[in-house]
């Protein structure tokens, strides 16, 4: 497959796949907070970071976290690719452990520094618990989006 193909390919499908990975990861954490084991209303505490209100901040933070999901999609599917392991299987594995690292990292954001500075009170009380969920939420966009790039036909593409 000619370079520019396969680039174009990477970005479309890693955008995809990004996007799906957010989506999934805010389904998980709505189910979270639905079950009552921890607030992690994450799109409305993005949203409000940058509204510094609650008004519109689920919707702005919808597409604050849609955005990054794509951004932080190219990245993953570029790291996937040059693993390049075909198979849906070992992407999904890959996919979870750079989830969970990406995840570590936001967590521990998240509760140092996000809370602190959190215009709105509800999201300025963070534990370990809202920590945990965002950590595994993560391990589960990485997880789709290992499975979105080893599906892609794009791993092996090159060679």
């Amino acid at each position: 497959m000619h370079n520019a193909s396969l680039t174009l390919g990477l970005i479309i499908w890693s955008v995809f796949a990004g996007a799906l990975g957010a989506g999934v990861m805010s389904l998980f954490l709505w189910g979270i907070t639905r079950s009552g084991f921890c607030n992690v209303r994450m799109l409305v505490a993005i949203g409000s970071l940058v509204t510094r209100r609650y008004e519109n901040a689920a919707t702005v933070g919808g597409v604050v976290h849609a955005i990054a999901g794509m951004v932080f999609g190219i990245f993953y599917g570029y790291v996937l690719v040059s693993i390049n392991h075909p198979g849906v299987g070992l992407n999904m594995l890959y996919g979870a452990v750079i989830g969970m690292m990406h995840g570590l990292i936001m967590a521990l954001v998240l509760v140092a520094a996000v809370a602190d500075e959190h215009p709105l009170p509800e999201f300025q009380q963070r534990g370990l618990s809202v920590a945990v969920a965002h950590w595994v939420g993560h391990l589960f966009y990485g997880l789709v989006v290992g499975a979105v790039i080893g599906m892609s036909g794009l791993i092996g593409a090159a060679a």
